[in-house]
């Protein structure tokens, strides 16, 4: 009888261990695709054994989750995507699938939605996002939708908000221990910026695509019971995931709550209250 356990998968991936510790020198694009990273987690889970879990995603760690459902499907007995939904494989976000989404996106709606992730590609990205900490982190958590269209969705809105050193207000749900955390996490001491953007990278790139031709098509359809909750936010509204994920999950509850994409930090109460009614 297998244990069943919560597995939260977050969104960066910023060092390695070793056995003194942490290695702090930046990971290559390779430790970022989305097998390696999956067969990383299952070698967890066999150390600890732990036999089965609950998967818990947000963001980059909704692809992982995606990954770890596809490669190791008897793995997990339910799956929880918080804002970003299920990632199937063979459609991840290249540098061509990004573009015709902005353009598309830009000639109907009026407004970009990946400029950043072409950003992170930039040679001299990372030396910005580390020479600005408290620029990226108030333009991540801000609410302000217009804020977001213009620096983070925009092309070339990233940068100009960095170079200008523009700083926006902290929602109320982002404490000064949340901020202090993040520079913290994402300082030059503990390897920067360098390594996390390698999620992006390697999706522009479409690296991941050798490795998921090996999913046998029968694993793409997630048959555990999942939980998607979205929100508002302008981004992820665009991807439309309830719909996306219908005829992919056959056993799929769907939820929306009013919030921006930090969907467990700023409806905090309200996500826990609806995973634990799914969970249980």
């Amino acid at each position: 009888m297998g244990f069943h356990r919560p597995l939260m998968i977050g969104v960066f991936r910023s060092h390695t261990f070793s056995k003194k510790g942490y290695d702090t020198e930046p990971v290559g694009m390779q430790a970022y695709k989305g097998k390696a990273m999956a067969n990383d987690i299952v070698e967890i889970l066999k150390h600890e054994k732990i036999e089965q879990v609950i998967g818990i995603g947000h963001d980059w760690g909704s692809f992982l989750l995606s990954r770890l459902a596809n490669f190791h499907p008897s793995l997990f007995s339910k799956l929880v995507f918080l804002d970003i939904g299920y990632s199937v494989p063979g459609h991840g976000l290249s540098r061509t699938t990004v573009n015709y989404i902005n353009n598309a996106i830009l000639k109907n709606m009026g407004y970009s939605v990946f400029g950043y992730f072409l950003f992170f590609e930039d040679d001299d990205a990372a030396k910005l996002l580390d020479e600005n900490p408290e620029s990226v982190e108030s333009l991540f958590f801000s609410r302000d939708e217009d804020l977001g269209k213009k620096y983070m969705g925009a092309v070339g809105g990233f940068r100009t908000w960095l170079t200008d050193g523009k700083t926006a207000p902290s929602p109320a749900f982002v404490s000064s221990q949340d901020k202090t955390c993040f520079r913290d996490l994402f300082s030059a001491q503990n390897g920067g910026f360098s390594a996390p953007i390698n999620w992006y990278k390697v999706s522009l790139n479409d690296l991941n695509k050798e490795d998921e031709s090996e999913i046998p098509e029968a694993n793409y359809i997630l048959q555990q019971p999942t939980l998607l909750i979205s929100s508002s936010n302008f981004i992820t509204a665009t991807a439309d995931f309830p719909n996306q994920m219908k005829s992919l999950v056959p056993n799929l509850v769907c939820e929306k709550l009013d919030c921006g994409h930090w969907v467990m930090l700023e409806k905090t109460d309200e996500t826990n209250e609806l995973m634990a009614a799914f969970l249980t």
